[in-house]
């Protein structure tokens, strides 16, 4: 029997006691503390790429996870951060997790310290905060064309040439692997998965946008000093598990965001990536997935 890849790997689902019915796909082996992905802004988990994915997967157990609302997943779209990190944290505890590791990116990298934070102690072993920021704070700064990043991430249909400029670097190197990784994460089909993909949230609809709209919301309050007290900004000083913080140079948060968490957090590590953009990950799957491994195994 062949091994399961993201291209091909079952949706199984979990029932949270209000009825939310979360969507999942688990990968890798089955002893070891799994890795949890937590996915950006509209991002499901059938846009995840199957070359970094694959790639960890390897090596260690890794669950792809599609929060409430989102994806193949029930229920509405949460409006804050800290409701997705409650809702992490409900998850793990109906698929009886006891230890995890956490790789957010983006969005999930703003909700990854909160599941931390709200979690019993010993939840979360590590944290891999990608292409991100913490909510709130002194020296957190908004992307230098705030107005543009949110139109075209919000736009109803999301293109390649959006994701060209949204995640990738202008170089024909950088361009390139933003066409490749673009390739990749349509390679999951009906006929490779037997099931059907779906798309970004509020994907095609110009009207019943209550999804993208909440996702709006989360955002709008993560950045407003007023909402302070669910964000993470004034705790990430207790945060004492090993972090790994890594970016490019990011048109939709921005690098210096990464420096603040760095600096806020006590055993954090900081990595910058060359001639990409927020979805250096990406660009450099495999180079990153060693770094992952490297970090998860080490440190």
């Amino acid at each position: 029997m062949a091994t399961p890849t993201a291209q091909t790997v079952k949706t199984q689902f979990v029932t949270s006691s209000s009825g939310i019915k979360f969507a999942y796909r688990r990968l890798g082996p089955s002893n070891g503390v799994p890795l949890l992905f937590l996915h950006h802004f509209r991002g499901t988990i059938d846009h995840w790429d199957p070359l970094l994915v694959n790639t960890i997967a390897t090596k260690r157990p890794v669950i792809l996870f599609d929060n409430a609302g989102i994806g193949h997943s029930t229920g509405p779209v949460d409006n804050t951060m800290l409701k997705m990190a409650q809702h992490v944290i409900e998850f793990l505890s109906l698929l009886s997790i006891t230890e995890v590791d956490l790789l957010g990116f983006s969005q999930g990298g703003i909700v990854a310290p909160l599941v931390f934070l709200h979690a019993n102690k010993g939840l979360v072993r590590k944290l891999i905060l990608t292409g991100t920021q913490p909510t709130a704070g002194e020296g957190v700064r908004e992307p230098e064309d705030r107005e543009n990043v949110f139109k075209t991430a919000g736009q109803p249909t999301l293109t390649v040439d959006a994701f060209l400029w949204l995640f990738f670097g202008p170089s024909a190197a950088s361009q390139a692997a933003g066409r490749a990784w673009w390739s990749r994460i349509h390679e999951r089909t009906k006929e490779t998965s037997g099931e059907d993909r779906v798309g970004y949230v509020s994907e095609g609809l110009t009207e019943d946008r209550a999804g993208v709209l909440a996702l709006v919301e989360a955002f709008t309050k993560a950045d407003d000093r007023a909402f302070a007290a669910e964000g993470s900004y004034d705790r990430l000083g207790e945060i004492d598990v090993p972090v790994l913080i890594a970016n490019g140079h990011d048109v939709m948060i921005h690098p210096i965001n990464s420096y603040v968490l760095w600096e806020k957090i006590p055993n954090a590590h900081l990595q910058l990536f060359p001639d990409s953009g927020h979805g250096f990950l990406f660009q450099f799957a495999e180079v990153f997935a060693r770094r992952v491994e490297e970090f998860l195994d080490s440190w």
